[in-house]
C-alpha cells in the first residue's frame, strides 16, 4: 500500500473544543509528530509548545515552562494559553540517562507534581519517543542490549518503516501504535520499563475526537 501526503481540510474549533496542552523536549520529533492532528476536528485543539534554542529542556525545566504558559499568578497575569475546565496538560518526556542521573529525580519529581494536580499528565517513554514512533506499523517489542538500546529504537523507526517515520503520514496509524503500545507496556517502581512508552495515554485523548477524520482518510488510501 502507497501512503501519500494526503491533506485535509483543517477546521476552526468550537468554543466547546476541548483543548490539549503538550510540552515535549524534543525541539522537533515530538512537536511535528503532534501537530500532525491540530486543527483535524473542531472539537478538540490539540496545542504543542515549541521550545526555543536557548530554553530549559530539562524535565523541571520544562515543567516549568509548562506552568508559565498555563497558570495565571501575580507574576504572571497573562500565561501564553488560557486553560479552561476539562483541558488537558501533558508533560512528554524520554527516560534518557545522564552521569549524574540528575533526569531521574527530575522525573520523578514530574510525576509528583502531575499525579497531585488536577489535569496534568506525564507521558513518559524508555529510552526515547521513537519507541512510541516505532510502534505505530510494529507490534512486537525487539529485543536489544541494554547499552544500545536509544540508537537501537531510532535505527529500527528508520529501518522497519521504508522511508522513516514520516510526521505528515503516518501518525494516520495512532489507533494501531495505542494498541500495540498498551500491549507491550511494563512499568517498574511507576515508571515505564525498557521498551514501553505512556504515550498511548496521551494518545486516548486525542484519538476519540479526531477519529471520524483517521477513518476517512484511512479508507481513503487504502
Amino acid at each position: 500500500m502507497i501512503l501519500t501526503n494526503r491533506l485535509f481540510v483543517r477546521e476552526t474549533p468550537t468554543r466547546e473544543a476541548k483543548s490539549i496542552y503538550i510540552f515535549g523536549e524534543g525541539a522537533k520529533r515530538e512537536f511535528q509528530y503532534f501537530g500532525y492532528f491540530k486543527g483535524m476536528d473542531s472539537r478538540i485543539k490539540v496545542e504543542v509548545y515549541k521550545l526555543g534554542n536557548n530554553e530549559n529542556n530539562s524535565p523541571l525545566g520544562l515543567l516549568n515552562i509548562a506552568k508559565k504558559c498555563i497558570i495565571a499568578t501575580e507574576e504572571n497575569l497573562n500565561p501564553k494559553y488560557s486553560f479552561q475546565e476539562n483541558d488537558e496538560v501533558w508533560i512528554v518526556l524520554d527516560t534518557d540517562k545522564d552521569k549524574g542521573e540528575s533526569r531521574k529525580s527530575q522525573i520523578e519529581e514530574v510525576r509528583n507534581y502531575c499525579e497531585e494536580t488536577e489535569s496534568w499528565f506525564l507521558a513518559q517513554s524508555s529510552p526515547c519517543f521513537e519507541v512510541w514512533l516505532y510502534y505505530h506499523l510494529q507490534s512486537e517489542n525487539p529485543l536489544f542490549e541494554e547499552n544500545e538500546y536509544c540508537f537501537g529504537w531510532k535505527e529500527l523507526v528508520n529501518k522497519s518503516i521504508s522511508g522513516g517515520f514520516d510526521s505528515r503520514r503516518h501518525p494516520i496509524y495512532i489507533e494501531n501504535a495505542i494498541k500495540n503500545a498498551e500491549k507491550n507496556y511494563f512499568s517498574k517502581d511507576g515508571t515505564p520499563d525498557i521498551g514501553s512508552t505512556e504515550v498511548f495515554k496521551l494518545s486516548k485523548s486525542i484519538l476519540p475526537l479526531v477519529k471520524t477524520k483517521i477513518m476517512q482518510i484511512l479508507s481513503s488510501i487504502e
